[in-house]
């Protein structure tokens, strides 16, 4: 895959996620393209070629207004929640300060977290 067709295909990742995003925020169901191109800090014309592909993939639809606004189908949501997941993983279904082990002491004992973080920065990871 050559750097261009990667970046085509981060750029649309990276598109629908933020849709997916604004959405789940409660931001609206929309967005404008000024908006996205504030968010993903492309140039407007990527940003704009990059909506022309999802739309013409089924992922996203144009809704008429001025300016226009884009908002994801509904196989465009199951894309950009799966992105969504994937790319943040690692801060989803845990509070703040607790990881990602249901067993572990951190959860319920503020002491048991400073010692589940040493030992994450001690080792480079979570090890019980």
């Amino acid at each position: 895959m050559t750097d261009e067709a990667g970046g085509e295909i981060a750029r649309r990742d990276e598109m629908l996620e933020l849709l997916f995003w604004f959405e789940g925020e409660g931001l609206g169901a929309s967005a404008t393209l000024p908006a996205m191109t504030r968010f993903l800090a492309q140039p407007e014309e990527i940003v704009r070629a990059t909506l022309a592909d999802l739309v013409r993939r089924g992922l996203v639809v144009e809704a008429a207004g001025d300016p226009a606004e884009y908002l994801l189908t509904e196989s465009g949501k199951g894309e950009g929640a799966r992105r969504f997941a994937d790319e943040f993983s690692d801060m989803l279904g845990q509070g703040h300060g607790e990881c990602n082990d249901p067993g572990c002491d951190c959860h319920d004992n503020p002491a048991g977290a400073a010692e589940c973080h040493a030992a994450a920065r001690a080792t480079g990871g979570h090890k019980h």
